[in-house]
């Protein structure tokens, strides 16, 4: 059973830059896309999208299945930012999964 996006609980928040719509949905619609292969409750997800001088990060935190998930990205823009954020994520996940697969 795969999770719904009513099952995700996305919480963005914007530093030091507009809040932007098309932003968020980009990656609300991403880190979905991303978590439905790997979690299959409720789950709470904070995403942090700052601008820091010249830099601009992303940041994702979540606790699920007794495991925190963290990743930071940097990048030039946020939109690569939040790309490069669900690559490092899925590595995690899959690697966790397989972790746990393998000793069952």
């Amino acid at each position: 059973m795969a999770v719904t996006s009513e099952q995700l609980n996305i919480n963005v928040t914007f530093k030091n830059t507009d809040a932007s719509d098309a932003l968020r949905t980009y990656a609300e619609d991403k880190i979905t896309n991303c978590l439905h292969k790997f979690v299959h409750h409720e789950t709470r997800v904070h995403l942090v999208l700052a601008v820091e001088k010249n830099r601009k990060v992303a940041e994702i935190s979540f606790h699920t299945d007794g495991f925190d998930f963290m990743s930071k990205e940097e990048s030039l823009d946020l939109y690569s930012c939040v790309d490069a954020l669900i690559d490092s994520l899925s590595i995690q996940l899959r690697k966790r999964k397989e972790k746990l697969t393998s000793h069952h």
